[in-house]
């Protein structure tokens, strides 16, 4: 009733409008066809359109109607023709009611109105209109340099305030203040960030060696190493730097002689005055496993932790997610992402991908409307779990850590043995562990039909028998998967 309510605007604002009316016909009459004539059909159209912008206002008429063609049958129909099947429906939905009561009014007399699709399939590759969404999850660290976060993109909150200003007095004198510095919390709050951000800036701005990796890559290495007898090369990767950056120790509980690795290395530095910074999903004090030497030797130096962000921050947070991908959010947009997913912020980021991939499907805006449409989709494909199970994403952030490969790969139709093998990988674990159907697996691993999930689940099925190292994998990434579930 709303929309409706625009016809009967005051007899000023009718006046104004059929004198717009009179002056685009006397326009058209004079630039018209020889002789002067006039397309009945154009000017009902362009009749219509000026009404629509007048009722929806300028924003809502470029995001809908500007590229939207509209034509008038001289049978007493305007069609519309929407650049894809959701722009159509949505269209109709929306706005069907407002547009046959200004057809009404314009002909003064029953009209149809046909709304229809440029096409019925959308393009694969739809998405490339836009900038490619970045991975969702933590990017794997690095000696070499690849980390993915600055610490100026870092947005405080009350729960990360102590561990900010933390790194960048880490920053302003490395080695000299809080070392070693821990910095723990739940899964997706922001540590890897932080990790990444002293990492990157000291290996920018300073003539340091920097070695900065994860706990897991730390034990494959250690392992690997002690299998050649080759335990020098390790050494040298771990010794010789005077920044040592070490993500998600609680991976190391309970790995006696990885621990004992890890603590004459972590000796080494403290010995040397170098920077030490580390991250765990539970507090030090109460993780078990955990040797009470290498406790004392953190406690000498800061334990911080960072909380999950209040709305406040989330709302920031997804707004700067945003600009780095090349998109500017809406407040109200941001505001609702940042309301309706309140687990973490990598959960936040999934769903402000999932908003941008359904946008670049559709070729439609970032506005509220398609937030709320796009986080439904977010949360039917097992975004946030639920509390008895895995969710996808979840599966997705440690598949893209374990093998280093980048979401956009993941989700494309890159061939490269190791994309394959993650992707695969990630689809059988999908079926394993969510209530996830084929179908919803298809499409939360770049829009693939049920036929490419049901091969990727018999590939891994009949290698599982013979191939170790997939055994190792899968084994590995259920276990990170119980520990991010369980803290």
């Amino acid at each position: 009733m709303g929309r409706l309510c625009c016809y009967f605007r005051s007899r000023a604002a009718d006046v104004l409008f059929l004198g717009g009316l009179l002056w685009w016909l006397a326009m058209s009459l004079r630039a018209g066809s020889p002789g002067g004539s006039i397309d009945r059909d154009d000017f009902l159209v362009n009749a219509l359109k000026e009404r629509v912008r007048e009722c929806v206002g300028g924003e809502d008429f470029d995001s809908w109607f500007a590229d939207t063609p509209c034509r008038y049958d001289p049978a007493g129909a305007f069609i519309f023709t929407a650049q894809s099947p959701f722009r159509t429906k949505w269209i109709e939905t929306k706005y069907g009611e407002l547009l046959r009561g200004i057809a009404r009014e314009l002909c003064e007399e029953d009209v149809s109105l046909s709304f229809e699709s440029a096409t019925e399939n959308p393009p694969e590759k739809a998405a490339a209109a836009g900038p490619a969404a970045s991975r969702l999850g933590p990017a794997s660290l690095s000696q070499e340099g690849g980390e993915r976060f600055y610490l100026d993109d870092f947005v405080v909150g009350p729960g990360s305030r102590v561990a900010y200003a933390a790194a960048t007095a880490v920053l302003e004198h490395p080695g000299k203040t809080y070392s070693p510095l821990c910095i723990h919390g739940p899964s997706g709050v922001g540590k890897t960030h932080l990790l990444q951000g002293i990492a990157r800036h000291l290996r920018e701005t300073s003539n340091l060696k920097v070695c900065c990796d994860s706990s897991e890559s730390f034990t494959n290495r250690y392992i690997e190493a002690a299998g050649k007898r080759d335990l020098g090369s390790f050494h040298a990767r771990y010794r010789e730097c005077e920044v040592f950056v070490l993500d998600d120790i609680h991976f190391l509980a309970g790995k006696k002689r990885t621990l004992d690795e890890f603590f004459s290395i972590f000796e080494n530095h403290l010995n040397k005055n170098n920077q030490v910074v580390l991250s765990s999903a539970i507090d030090p004090a109460k993780l078990a496993g955990l040797p009470g030497r290498l406790l004392a030797r953190f406690r000498s130096g800061l334990i911080t932790p960072v909380e999950v962000p209040n709305f406040e921050t989330r709302a920031e947070a997804v707004s700067r997610m945003a600009e780095r991908k090349g998109y500017r959010l809406p407040p109200v947009t941001s505001e609702y992402l940042a309301q309706h997913v309140t687990e973490n912020l990598r959960e936040l980021e999934g769903a402000l991908n999932c908003l941008i991939n359904v946008s670049q499907l559709h070729q439609s805006p970032l506005t509220l409307e398609m937030a709320k449409a796009a986080l439904d989709e977010f949360l039917d494909l097992g975004g946030q779990p639920s509390s008895g199970g895995v969710g996808a994403r979840n599966i997705i952030d440690i598949v893209l850590t374990h093998y280093g490969v980048e979401e956009r790969d993941l989700l494309s139709a890159k061939k490269v043995r190791t994309v394959v093998r993650a992707r695969q990988v990630g689809m059988y674990l999908a079926r394993q562990l969510t209530p996830l159907s084929l179908t919803q697996i298809g499409t939360l691993f770049g829009g693939r039909d049920h036929t490419t999930v049901l091969y990727a689940l018999k590939r891994i099925e009949e290698s599982l028998g013979t191939d170790s190292r997939l055994r190792s994998d899968i084994e590995t990434i259920r276990s990170r998967l119980s520990v991010a579930h369980f803290h």
